[in-house]
């Protein structure tokens, strides 16, 4: 996920215009701007299918839309306070909601290497991506006030006992019922 992570915030860092206002929103042309470099991106780093990448692009872009100003994107650049509080917006309200994309492709590559049951692997990676999205909500403050220095918090999500306690307990579920209606 370090590779995403870094990637999102070039192809950021790339899309903005260098003169901002305080407050000034994303435009359209922006958020459109920074899903085309991060599709790209995402093509070149190759982790994700090419489906998944342009859902992950897009949750993102949305997101970055919804929740930056271009304020936010310039101090992503910077190397002070104004720097580390834009990364932590990226990470909580940006990348954090739709680090379900990257999960699941994570998760179904995993399973059918060493399970090799389509139909288990699409189930368990289905449901661990949309509990992803749960989980980084929950533990994303915490892991910041913890440790005000990171960069990447897919690991630490993914190695927390209450992701591995889950990803078995619902590894055993689709194992039993691997075609069982999944909602979010």
């Amino acid at each position: 996920m370090r590779k995403i992570s870094c990637l999102l915030l070039f192809i950021m860092l790339c899309t903005v215009p260098v003169l901002a206002q305080a407050g000034t929103a994303i435009t359209n042309d922006i958020s459109k701007k920074y899903f085309d470099n991060c599709v790209a991106g995402a093509q070149k780093e190759g982790t994700m299918t090419p489906d998944t990448q342009k859902k992950y692009c897009a949750c993102t872009a949305i997101n970055m839309q919804k929740s930056m100003t271009q304020e936010d994107l310039v101090d992503l650049s910077k190397r002070d306070k104004s720097a580390r509080l834009a990364l932590n917006k990226v990470l909580t309200e940006v990348n954090g909601p739709c680090m379900r994309y990257p999960v699941h492709d994570m998760i179904y590559k995993k399973c059918m290497t060493d399970v090799r049951i389509p139909e288990m692997c699409s189930c368990l990676s289905t449901r661990m991506g949309i509990f992803m999205t749960d989980i980084s909500k929950r533990m994303m403050p915490k892991l910041l006030a913890d440790n005000p220095e990171l960069y990447d918090p897919m690991t630490p999500i993914m190695d927390s006992n209450e992701f591995q306690q889950t990803q078995e307990k619902i590894a055993l579920s689709c194992a039993v019922n691997p075609n069982q209606k999944i909602t979010e």
